[in-house]
């Protein structure tokens, strides 16, 4: 491209505009979701209300003890890496779920 079509150049002219939604498609959206208190964390939030501390900390020590497996099998220095990673993301992942049970029972003895 030349220094005047640069000049003359706008993003527009290659992107096709969107519609977006209208508004009172919006309005009825919002309308059919159900409330409910959130802050983001849906799946952990229903992990803490249907599981117990036991059976999550089984799943993570399958799930930890299948790592170890790997990383001892690993041939590469680049697989052993990635289950180093992996065992402290577990690890930090059962520390999290320890605690989030221990704040629902306070709260819920404070309750």
């Amino acid at each position: 491209m030349s220094d005047e079509d640069l000049k003359a150049f706008k993003i527009g002219d290659t992107q096709r505009p969107t519609v977006a939604a209208s508004a009172s498609s919006q309005n009825s959206a919002e309308e059919e979701a159900p409330e409910t208190q959130s802050v983001g964390f849906a799946r952990i939030e229903r992990l803490l209300e249907a599981e117990s501390p036991d059976s999550i900390s089984d799943k993570l020590g399958s799930i930890l003890s299948g790592l170890e497996g790997f990383d001892q099998g690993a041939s590469t220095p680049r697989d052993k890496a990635a289950s180093k990673k992996a065992i402290a993301a577990v690890e930090r992942t059962a520390d999290l779920m320890d605690f989030l049970f221990q704040t629902k029972a306070q709260l819920e003895a404070n309750a």
